[in-house]
């Protein structure tokens, strides 16, 4: 009876390897379909440097500061709140502001920081090739051939002279100077250690039976001595030592192990008012000229390419035919990178990006990243103001209304897109309970799957907590914090006890013969306003 009850087994036959066909065994064309050579024998995630694995086969770097780390993933899971990062093979937008762009800069200065700190090939397209362009395209404004030049794409972009100053002023990196100031203080004790010898002495040799007799002595003392060790300040259970414990684990940390732990650092901590120049020259650390070229990853891992052909000497042109240019040029950039480094991860830094183009170069760039499997990721900042004010060319009707769905376009390619509004570019001040704060950060696109600001959840961790936040930025730092209420000695009214917050009001003069208490029967002057 009892087998009647008995289901049957189900077998479970793998699938063939010829159904499931992986991207990189595909089949591919030539040109730009070809993969390149190393894409065959990937590398694991886990030897990429600066990474750290995560669900759903997600494998993630950091952005340079922790609180944009928090936007893209969260790892409450593991217990580390708010350290969450960038996923390789994603695409970040960060929009700039109209008049002051000194925000924008200090994110993307933190993004290029922390891959060079991390050890990271950081590119930088060039897409000018001087800045006599630039000015050749805004005088062209006032002339009577305005629409003769594609003024909205040619004046776009960095020269590699801009691009190399942006890289003169990367942050100083404050764990690579506490590293070596650890460094410093135990060779200093390795050299007073090394001092201190004890003199030669003379071995008197001893019989075989006093030898064996001092062997036993010896591991019963190195015995006790063990036991004496382990038990050394186990008092109470709560007030066992850490180091106690470690070393009856096994675990006694070595300085070799405490420098490996040091080089671990998935965020790194930066000083914006000094650069990370200064930490490879001869002038702080002592190091020669000839070892500056070679030992500074500022020449090493940063690389400024060229991208500037696919304007087409300025002339007016159909903005696919651009953005495939574009598309051929930095894809030949990542496969020279890619070649050179085969075992890294390739950060791509495009400032003031052309949205024309753009909108039709990193559709496909991101596409044929993701189907390649490349640890890449890239960071781009436009300026949507000016993409729309701006002219467009009167022979091509067609692209004169599709500004916004160019914008749109791109938006909806990038994962993540970020707005900054600087207080500085306003005509009038904000208000007092802005006065800490010197812009507002917008996330006007995040992944759906993206966690919540540190360790809070909203709508199942379908959004961040909020979708705009304030920018704090003083000398060494940008802090990014959610907006909250201040102190009422900031808010109008200038005082705890007279503020609109604490319900003081704006009082009104009121007449001196003036009656009938509060209300306004009898009042010549004015009345209390609230």
């Amino acid at each position: 009876m009892s087998s009647s009850f008995k289901r049957r087994s189900k077998i479970n036959t793998p699938p063939s390897s010829s159904a499931v066909t992986s991207p990189l065994n595909a089949p591919h064309g030539h040109g730009i379909n070809a993969p390149p050579a190393q894409t065959k024998n990937l590398p694991r995630t886990t030897s990429l440097p600066g990474t750290k694995p995560w669900t759903n086969n997600q494998t993630l770097t950091s952005f340079g500061l922790r609180e944009i780390d928090s936007f893209f993933f969260s790892s409450s899971v593991q217990g580390e709140s708010g350290s969450g990062g960038q996923p390789l093979q994603s695409l970040v937008i960060v929009e700039e502001d109209r008049l002051a762009d000194d925000l924008a800069v200090c994110l993307c200065r933190y993004w290029c920081g922390e891959g060079v700190a991390q050890g990271q090939i950081v590119l930088m397209g060039a897409l000018l090739s001087d800045a006599t362009t630039r000015l050749n395209s805004l005088a062209a404004l006032n002339s009577e051939n305005k629409y003769l030049v594609d003024i909205c794409n040619v004046a776009e972009g960095s020269t590699p002279l801009e691009l190399n100053e942006f890289r003169m002023k990367l942050p100083r990196n404050l764990h690579l100077d506490k590293f070596r100031a650890r460094a410093k203080e135990k060779q200093i004790a390795d050299l007073q250690a090394d001092t201190i010898r004890e003199p030669f002495a003379v071995i008197q040799e001893q019989d075989e039976s006093d030898q064996e007799l001092g062997d036993e002595e010896s591991d019963q003392n190195q015995q006790n001595a063990s036991t004496a060790s382990n038990d050394e300040g186990l008092v109470n259970a709560w007030q066992y030592r850490k180091s106690v414990q470690d070393e009856r684990r096994g675990m006694s940390g070595t300085p070799k192990n405490r420098e490996s732990n040091a080089e671990k650092v998935y965020c790194h901590s930066f000083d914006l008012s000094r650069t990370m120049w200064e930490q490879y020259t001869d002038d702080d650390n002592n190091i020669s000229s000839a070892d500056v070229a070679i030992n500074n990853p500022l020449v090493t891992n940063v690389k400024i390419v060229d991208c500037h052909d696919y304007t087409s000497n300025g002339s007016i042109s159909d903005y696919r035919i651009q953005g495939m240019k574009l598309f051929r040029t930095l894809w030949g950039h990542i496969q020279s990178a890619l070649s050179d480094s085969p075992r890294n991860v390739i950060r791509l830094f495009l400032h003031r990006l052309p949205i024309g183009p753009g909108s039709v170069a990193l559709p496909l760039l991101m596409a044929k990243i993701r189907k390649e499997n490349l640890p890449f990721i890239l960071l781009a900042t436009i300026r949507p103001w000016r993409w729309i004010s701006c002219p467009s060319p009167s022979p091509s009707p067609h692209l004169i209304n599709n500004k916004h769905d160019a914008l749109a376009s791109l938006r909806n390619t990038a994962d993540t897109v970020f707005s900054l509004d600087s207080f500085s570019s306003f005509r009038t001040p904000p208000p007092p309970e802005f006065s800490l704060l010197q812009g507002i950060l917008t996330v006007r696109k995040c992944a759906s799957f993206t966690s919540s600001y540190y360790t809070d959840t909203v709508v199942g961790k379908n959004r961040p907590l909020a979708e705009r936040f304030g920018v704090k930025r003083d000398g060494r730092k940008v802090t990014v914090q959610l907006l909250h209420l201040p102190p009422e000695e900031y808010s109008r009214g200038g005082s705890s006890t007279d503020g609109v917050r604490s319900g003081g009001g704006n009082v009104g003069k009121v007449s001196g013969d003036a009656v009938g208490g509060c209300s306004s029967l009898g009042m010549k002057g004015g009345s209390l306003d609230f």
